[in-house]
């Protein structure tokens, strides 16, 4: 993984042999490049900042690595009612495991569901080291992405009367009846 790749202007790969016994502390800041790659990558208007304060250190368990990390970001997504720009602070703490490709995923049986081995109150599997690596500004990305709004709203933005009208009386709203219904007063 280099930054010449599309979509990788925000990586920074750790090499996990060249992590000492007491770990490795980062801070990491998107420039403006990585910023509008991040906001395409997760099409969202725009991020206006992005910081993370990292600790990866290995565990007890040979080849397995834990990431602390602080995420504190600014960025603009589009309402979901006026798809005009609503501004949003994010400031997430977040925990994650590494280890060998291998562990990341229990095998299945052939024929055996998915569902038969997936215990939703265990602990998640670790993240694959692939190629001796780890890229933690992916990783940053990814949590950035999970502390997003999915439904960013401008205060005051409400749902057009013509919506709502239609959804309260039971009616299959169409995207198409706002223009039938301005179709129709312009022919007036």
């Amino acid at each position: 993984m280099s930054k010449d790749e599309p979509g990788k202007e925000f990586s920074h790969v750790v090499e996990v042999d060249r992590i000492g016994p007491q770990g490795l502390q980062m801070q990491l800041e998107a420039d403006q490049a990585a910023r509008v790659a991040v906001a395409r990558q997760l099409r969202i208007l725009g991020v206006l900042s992005l910081k993370a304060d990292l600790k990866l250190a290995p565990e007890a368990k040979s080849g397995h690595f834990r990431l602390i990390g602080q995420i504190e970001a600014e960025v603009d997504q589009a309402c979901v009612v006026t798809l005009e720009p609503v501004r949003q602070q994010i400031s997430e703490a977040f925990v994650r495991r590494f280890g060998p490709e291998t562990e990341a995923r229990p095998e299945t049986e052939p024929g055996e569901d998915e569902a038969e081995w997936l215990d939703p109150d265990a602990d998640d599997p670790p993240d694959p080291v692939i190629g001796g690596q780890i890229d933690l500004g992916e990783v940053v990305a990814e949590e950035l992405a999970l502390g997003l709004d999915p439904y960013p709203r401008k205060p005051g933005a409400e749902v057009p009367d013509t919506y709502r009208e239609a959804a309260e009386a039971g009616a299959k709203i169409s995207p198409f009846a706002a223009l039938a219904k301005l179709k129709a007063t312009k022919k007036d």
